[in-house]
């Protein structure tokens, strides 16, 4: 018997399944997976990882988001939505911080510039001198993470 209390569980630098949510089985009407246990440990503990970044950069970009989640985005790394509400992938988390950062200030500029005109990489470029670097860094590790 388990002494764990979750299905998931980071100890040591090792990630640790107990053995009954390891094994696809039916809950009700959904199938739970060892995949979606580890996706929701990802974006639980992204979460807050994210809003802290977020909420450093906001003010130098003097945007207020409407709310973040975190949640699976197809092949974007992160989207804003309606109300000023920042969406990124689970796998975000995966990244180094620099590319994290990058995203994250991404994302925060869209709440003030919605396309990817001058204006836009502008004001990137105003806290992430080094963005086109970055963004290069991020193809390239997306082809590794996709």
């Amino acid at each position: 018997m388990s002494d764990q209390d979750v299905p998931v569980k980071l100890t040591r630098g090792r990630f640790r399944m107990r053995r009954d949510d390891a094994e696809r089985r039916e809950v009700g009407a959904a199938t739970e997976t060892a995949e979606a246990h580890m996706i929701r440990w990802y974006s639980a503990h992204a979460r807050p990882w994210l809003a802290a970044r977020v909420e450093r950069y906001a003010g130098r970009i003097r945007v207020t988001p409407g709310g973040l989640t975190v949640r699976d985005l197809g092949y974007r790394w992160g989207s804003c939505g309606k109300g000023g509400r920042l969406y990124f992938h689970w796998k975000t988390i995966l990244l180094p911080p620099r590319l994290i950062e990058y995203v994250v200030v991404h994302e925060l500029v869209h709440l003030r510039e919605p396309h990817h005109g001058a204006m836009f990489w502008q004001r990137v470029e105003r806290v992430i001198p080094d963005w086109a670097e970055r963004r290069e860094a991020l193809r390239d590790v997306g082809r590794t993470i996709w």
